[in-house]
């Protein structure tokens, strides 16, 4: 059996949430994993956190009873590393406290902004995050870490680190499963379904239905909007499609959906702020961007094409893309004409 560690960024409010901070870190070493993270944030100390994200396997949010402290913009520096780590797709899990309001006043937020918007990402975590786990005690934050980290690794298998004396094992392993995989057959391929292939296909002109996140600015203050955007295939496609064109990393897909929320969502704004003068920070709902993706693929319009060289998934758009935007435009431009 491979001798292998994970790597786990921890989130929290600041120096309130030290004791359990401690109580997780110790519980996660016991375990065999690596724990990372920052105790005091500065506009300095940003990228060296988004570096501790990109590079770790999983992200554990500790939620106390405070907003935390708040960068320049006014989101905490918590509420950032969490929006982050959703874009770059990490599997994370949320340990928040059962009843923020019963902890002593010194760990409360005093101001009544900060309180709102506690409460805000508070409820945005229980929405968004799929693993959600509420305790009391410092002891029952040790049990639930024991209890649910396994979980994590189970659901969202990641690679993780390997000691340099395991490698050999491990390329073992690659070549048998290698010699196992040159023996199925296409009979085989076609019974054993693939899981992220089980949605139905979708026509190109059919509406899908999403929700995101923005910042919407008003008068010098933002607001958090939620609002629901409606795209055709055609135009999700026609979006993704300018940098899809070559072999592109997954991540993209977030990043390319995210820039265009921003261009585009003033016109959603200003449904509930029509004095709304800008947005950003848009953020894709995470379940609607696995769908988006997988819909992709299974209509065989962007595919997985490949790997980079430090064997991240690659995807392309298809010739069958291609052809149905080219199809698409010169459809608009009859339509133009006539």
């Amino acid at each position: 059996m491979l001798d292998k560690r994970f790597q786990v960024f921890i989130t929290t409010s600041g120096k309130e949430m030290l004791p359990e901070r401690m109580v997780v870190s110790q519980t996660l070493i016991g375990m065999g994993f690596f724990s990372w993270g920052l105790e005091q944030r500065t506009p300095l100390s940003t990228a060296f956190a988004r570096r501790q994200t990109d590079d770790c396997d999983y992200v554990l949010l500790l939620l106390g009873s405070q907003y935390g402290e708040q960068s320049v913009s006014g989101v905490s520096y918590m509420h950032l590393e969490y929006i982050y780590a959703v874009t770059k797709q990490k599997p994370i899990i949320v340990f928040m406290h059962e009843s923020p309001e019963s902890r002593d006043t010194s760990l409360q937020d005093t101001k009544p902004e900060l309180k709102e918007k506690f409460n805000e990402f508070r409820h945005q975590l229980q929405k968004e995050v799929d693993q959600v786990v509420t305790y009391r005690t410092l002891r029952d934050l040790e049990l639930a870490v024991r209890s649910y980290m396994p979980q994590m690794l189970e659901r969202y298998p990641v690679t993780g680190w390997v000691r340099p004396q395991s490698i050999q094992i491990l390329q073992d392993e690659i070549d048998r499963l290698k010699m196992k995989l040159a023996q199925i057959t296409p009979e085989q391929v076609k019974k054993e379904a693939d899981p992220f292939l089980t949605l139905p296909k979708v026509t190109f002109h059919e509406v899908f239905s999403f929700d995101y996140r923005m910042h919407a600015y008003q008068d010098g203050n933002f607001k958090d909007l939620n609002p629901i955007r409606e795209m055709t295939w055609a135009e999700l496609l026609k979006v993704l499609s300018v940098d899809f064109r070559q072999p592109t990393l997954e991540d993209f897909f977030s990043k390319v959906l995210n820039e265009y929320l921003n261009v585009s969502g003033l016109a959603d704004a200003h449904v509930t702020m029509p004095r709304a003068h800008a947005v950003a920070r848009s953020q894709i709902n995470i379940r609607a961007l696995y769908t988006i993706k997988q819909q992709m693929r299974q209509n065989e319009w962007i595919v997985p094409v490949g790997r980079d060289d430090r064997q991240r998934m690659l995807w392309q758009i298809t010739s069958k893309g291609l052809k149905l935007l080219e199809g698409a435009q010169q459809t608009g431009r009859h339509s133009s004409i006539s």
